[in-house]
């Protein structure tokens, strides 16, 4: 099999226009300062469900029909993103992330249903909990740690906005020395 033919798949949910844009201005506000944090650019702004890693092109037509079988009967729901916080703690941030405040039972079971139908393909099943949030930058080394924590106690409690989920994404990620890419493979929608 060659390298071509295998994609870095994951299944995501979108948020809206309104919630990256406000994501964005929260993250200028974060930059500023000598921290040393890779940023995600707004446009790739996602809830991840399910990470699977490298899939090979003729695997992903069953990915993403055991991706519609498990979110058959799941009706559309609201999501609130609000909440500024880190991995693993403040003391030591290694990702910064908005969390979820309204929809995460929601979400938590949308992941557990897709894990399980893609369990039988032989993707293994997640070992920590599920936790509803977008990473919104990536900390690359402590340099300024300590004003990274305080900015992000500062915006703990921000309130980015609610939006409707109505689909899932199945999505490619292409990775290069700018950052990822991100590509929809498929959307599977709620009912």
């Amino acid at each position: 099999m060659f390298w071509s033919e295998r994609m870095r798949t994951f299944i995501a949910v979108g948020i809206s226009s309104e919630a990256r844009e406000k994501i964005a201005q929260i993250q200028v506000e974060l930059r500023k300062g000598d921290t040393d944090v890779k940023w995600v650019e707004p446009k790739n702004l996602h809830i991840t469900l399910k990470f699977l890693g490298e899939v090979s092109e003729d695997k992903l037509s069953v990915v993403i029909e055991k991706t519609r079988l498990a979110v058959s009967g799941i009706s559309n729901f609201r999501v609130h993103i609000s909440g500024l916080g880190s991995f693993p703690n403040l003391r030591s941030p290694r990702v910064v992330w908005v969390g979820v405040s309204e929809g995460k039972a929601e979400l938590k079971n949308l992941s557990e249903r897709i894990e399980e139908n893609l369990s039988y393909l032989g993707f293994a099943k997640e070992k920590r909990e599920f936790s509803a949030h977008l990473t919104i930058g990536r900390v690359r080394s402590p340099r300024g740690k300590g004003k990274l924590a305080k900015k992000i106690e500062d915006w703990e409690r921000c309130d980015v906005g609610e939006f409707s989920v109505d689909k899932v994404l199945v999505m490619e990620s292409q990775l290069s020395s700018k950052g990822p890419t991100y590509r929809i493979i498929e959307e599977v929608n709620l009912k």
